[in-house]
């Protein structure tokens, strides 16, 4: 016979088991005493946080047999145990995730008047009820409005944001928190001493950071530890089954940020990529250890860190190293590239990583550049609206092993000038920036806004927006055809104009020499000669130098 899983055998029995939901099981147990109950109560939070464990506690408690109200649940008497048992018919559990129809919500409706079997009260659970169908929510609706007085209903969802107002607005409602990893850790350990297994703390601590305040994950990962059979469960037998990696490597990493320790930082990664570890866990881990950094940086409170005395130590030390404006860029290219995981690069699964390090670990932008936007005091993406035109005030001078073009006014061939560009549309593209960003994650999609991230300044030259970028990655996903047209779309769509965006690298010169003219039905027209076609229509002439 297969043995019984942890989580089904340590499921709490009685509200004194429930762990870390005391605001939740003292607020039922004065109800209960007092005899102010409701028809109708909405448990939501998190999963594996103990609502459904909570409403059959509270179905135990209301048709509890003992005469001491303070007693109850006794889980001795027969109702308590058929409850316990799962074999008491006036307790009716309905999965909404597959029982979501109107249908099954008409069922309930024509069965409810019937009295409880054997009960006081007939308990409906209904679980993941945010799955619910519309119509269904509507024909609930009615039975939650005037139920039969027998009738007890508990709602429990993940997501009650997607139950209806005019349900939730009938239930009383209470919300689960997820519990603190170290009142996992205790339960734990209760477990373990009932079990007669051991296990290191250090252990214990990483799968209950890893169960994100499920105790029901919590106990499934135990479970799964414990199956190999080591005397002792170790940490290292944690990190090699979970595919984490240990928190002393990630510091070594965050120290090559700090230290802008690129070739350091390559290495190690690489280094763990072919240790085997699992590349979203090893970004999850990376983002909660530089929020950790950040946390001291900023709140100056490690103690309420969750971590050993000499990993406080090191993460206090690169919290001085560390400013948070490199950390706050850190943690924003670290999520960036967790949301792109799954587009893994064949041969380079853990490239978005990697480039997050190389964003995060170089200088945002050229020291010249970033003089100017600490001047301006302005973001770095739209440093240049400013600058742009007073670098163009001087003659544009080629680069070398480069074919030589300029912009020159009509008036004079001598000394090339190009066209000024509007102010006002420049000023009205530099105070969209954060909302094209919105929208491209909207319609472009996460890899799009995650490389408009990487856009370090802006030149805005007639209708034609250029953005340039840091790298070249980033710059040549936005260029892609199809890429470019959304986010052409985006920018049209604030701007209330059609615009061209054009995409380049930091530092690259906006004008390039187009190819030999050509008839333009020969051929479609480029993006450069587009773009020097729009100059000549702000009044400029191009002239081949040399």
């Amino acid at each position: 016979m297969a043995s019984q899983a942890l989580y089904r055998k340590w499921r709490s029995q009685d509200f004194d088991e429930i762990v870390g939901q005391e605001h939740v099981t003292v607020t039922l147990r004065n109800a209960l005493r007092d005899g102010r109950l409701s028809h109708a109560y909405l448990f939501a939070g998190a999963r594996g946080t103990g609502k459904t464990s909570t409403a059959r506690i509270l179905a135990k408690a209301l048709n509890c047999l003992t005469e001491d109200p303070h007693g109850r649940p006794c889980n001795q008497c027969r109702i308590c145990t058929a409850i316990t048992e799962g074999r008491l018919l006036d307790l009716i559990e309905i999965d909404a995730a597959s029982n979501r129809g109107i249908d099954e919500i008409r069922d309930l409706r024509d069965k409810i008047g019937f009295r409880p079997n054997e009960a006081r009260y007939k308990v409906y659970v209904i679980d993941e009820v945010h799955m619910l169908t519309r119509e269904a929510f509507n024909a609930l609706l009615k039975t939650l409005e005037e139920p039969p007085s027998h009738v007890v209903f508990v709602l429990a969802t993940t997501e009650a944001d997607r139950v209806p107002e005019t349900v939730r607005s009938r239930c009383q409602r209470h919300d689960f928190r997820r519990i603190p990893t170290g009142e996992i850790v205790q339960h734990l350990i209760q477990v373990l001493q009932s079990e007669g297994c051991q296990a290191a703390p250090e252990a214990l601590v990483a799968i209950a950071r890893r169960s994100t305040g499920s105790m029901r994950d919590a106990l499934s990962l135990l479970d799964q530890m414990l199956s190999y059979g080591d005397e002792v469960l170790s940490l290292a037998r944690v990190e090699s089954v979970l595919g984490l990696v240990d928190t002393q490597g990630i510091g070594r990493l965050v120290d090559c940020l700090a230290q802008s320790d690129v070739a350091g930082g390559l290495a190690l990664l690489n280094q763990l990529v072919a240790g085997g570890v699992e590349l979203g866990q090893l970004a999850d881990q990376i983002v909660a250890y530089l929020r950790a950094v950040l946390f001291v940086r900023v709140a100056n409170a490690a103690d309420q860190l969750d971590l050993s005395q000499d990993m406080i130590a090191v993460v206090t030390r690169q919290a001085h190293a560390l400013t948070p404006a490199v950390l706050l860029r850190a943690l924003r290219e670290f999520m960036d590239a967790r949301a792109v995981l799954r587009d893994q690069v064949p041969g380079a699964p853990q490239l978005p990583i990697e480039l997050a390090f190389l964003r995060s670990a170089l200088p945002s932008e050229p020291p010249a550049a970033r003089g100017t936007a600490a001047e301006q005091g302005q973001p770095a993406p739209v440093a240049a609206a400013t600058a742009v035109a007073a670098a163009r005030s001087e003659p544009a001078r080629p680069a070398p092993d480069a074919p030589r073009a300029a912009v020159a006014g009509r008036e004079s061939d001598a000394r090339p000038q190009p066209a000024a560009p509007d102010a006002e549309f420049s000023k009205t593209v530099q105070a969209s920036w954060d909302r094209v960003l919105g929208l491209a994650g909207k319609r472009c999609g996460m890899k799009v806004q995650a490389a408009l991230r990487a856009v370090r300044e802006i030149e805005v030259i007639g209708d034609t927006i250029i953005l340039q970028f840091s790298h070249a990655f980033a710059r040549d996903l936005v260029g892609q055809g199809e890429n470019r047209l959304q986010v052409e779309a985006v920018w049209s769509e604030l701007l209330k104009r059609n615009v061209h965006v054009r995409c380049s690298l930091l530092g690259e010169a906006a004008v390039a020499v187009a190819a030999a003219p050509q008839p333009a039905s020969a051929r479609p027209e480029s993006d450069d000669e587009m773009f020097l076609r729009g100059a000549r229509d702000l009044g400029a002439v191009v002239k081949r130098l040399g």
